[in-house]
């Protein structure tokens, strides 16, 4: 019952952080295909939250789901999605060496330099790291190509359609298990319009 309890009591976090969660198949980030499954979907991409009670009769069985979120405006969710903390550091020094230097870079230099204490912090079960900030035209949707040679944007990762899989939830890869882990569990900030780094 431990973990139907922790995942109940994050679905109400998340609700009152004005996110929308919905049930995911257990171990999986695949949606239901099961109709109710796919209306409680259909319901959290059309801004509508699950009641207590639907989060109590759905969670509350032993059935081991996991919980996605909608992203993008519907959800009012935007993440940005680091491969490492190494990554996060390379941007930050990155952005510290560049010779033409705007203030959108300075205020997105401050910014990352005190990411963890300010917004949603997560660790993902391949041990990335991601901050969550209300819906921002600011954070495009973006998934970078690994490559040798330099580019601003390596180890970075944007969210902002879709939805995305939500801690406490589990993910199998092979043999292994994994969790999404809260680091911070503070409510979504808005990301500063003034940066405009990735549009």
């Amino acid at each position: 019952m431990e973990n139907e309890l922790e995942m109940i009591q994050t679905l109400f976090e998340y609700q009152s952080f004005g996110l929308f969660p919905f049930p995911i198949k257990p171990f999986s980030n695949d949606i239901h295909d099961s109709k109710e499954g796919r209306m409680k979907y259909h319901n959290a991409s059309n801004g509508i939250q699950m009641s207590e009670q639907e989060i109590y009769d759905w969670f509350g069985e032993k059935k081991l789901d996991n919980c996605g979120l909608v992203l993008g405006e519907t959800g009012n969710l935007s993440i940005l999605e680091f491969d490492n903390e190494k990554s996060l550091n390379e941007l930050i020094n990155n952005l510290s060496k560049k010779k033409e230097v705007n203030i959108s870079d300075v205020i997105f230099k401050n910014f990352l330099e005190n990411l963890f204490n300010s917004t949603t912090c997560i660790h993902t079960p391949d041990n990335k790291i991601q901050f969550w900030f209300k819906y921002s035209k600011n954070l495009p949707s973006f998934k970078y190509k690994k490559e040798s040679k330099y580019n601003p944007y390596n180890g970075i990762n944007i969210y902002s359609d879709g939805f995305i899989i939500a801690p406490p939830s589990f993910i199998r890869k092979g043999n292994y298990v994994g969790q999404f882990e809260i680091s911070l569990g503070k409510k979504p900030i808005d990301f500063p319009k003034e940066i405009v780094f990735f549009i």
